[in-house]
């Protein structure tokens, strides 16, 4: 919502009150946050074309940002629970708990212990989607710190599902009720115009 007036002090532009949303969730990742809560300022202050400009704008930074700035937040546990010696993870594994089983297996999979720190319970990591196909054949990975170049998976991060999960996803529950696109949609009625 957008707060005029606090307790008596009267602001010359609104202050933004968001709560519950992804944008003030420490799971979204931090550049994100910022964009959405400038997304959602657009959605109550203004109308629907420059919210779709900004969404443009926002893809276009979004595909400049390191996997460090992109990847998702989480604390990892239950690493051994979901730990498989045969297929690395067990079936039902959660997303971000898989992603660190994988860095894990390529961790040593690699001989790069000495280089990079195994993830163990209640480590804080971050976690990526990728493209399939890839060398490691897994859709995820996480990380604890900086993605391992000796991975070779930057060119496999799944850019588009990312901003989807990340940004889209999180402003559609403010857009949806709008009746609005974050992205121009092409009907009938544009040939007509």
């Amino acid at each position: 919502m957008n707060v005029w007036d606090n307790e008596g002090v009267r602001y010359k532009t609104p202050k933004l009150k968001v709560m519950g949303l992804e944008i003030v969730r420490s799971s979204t990742p931090a550049p994100i946050r910022e964009s959405l809560r400038e997304a959602v300022a657009l959605c109550l202050n203004e109308g629907e074309k420059e919210l779709q400009n900004f969404v443009e704008e926002s893809w276009q930074s979004f595909k400049k940002m390191t996997p460090e700035e992109m990847a998702f937040p989480r604390g990892c546990n239950n690493i051994e629970k979901y730990s498989s010696r045969e297929t690395v993870y067990t079936k039902g594994t959660p997303m971000h708990v898989r992603g660190a089983l994988v860095y894990n297996h390529l961790v040593k999979t690699q001989k790069i212990e000495n280089k990079y720190q195994v993830i163990q319970d209640g480590d804080k990591i971050k976690f990526l989607y990728l493209k399939e196909p890839n060398h490691v054949r897994e859709n995820t990975v996480a990380f604890n710190g900086s993605m391992p170049k000796e991975f070779d998976l930057h060119r496999y991060i799944d850019y588009e599902l990312m901003f989807e999960k990340a940004f889209l996803d999180p402003l559609n529950t403010i857009v949806d009720s709008l009746n609005w696109k974050t992205r121009p949609v092409a009907t009938l009625e544009d040939l007509f115009v």
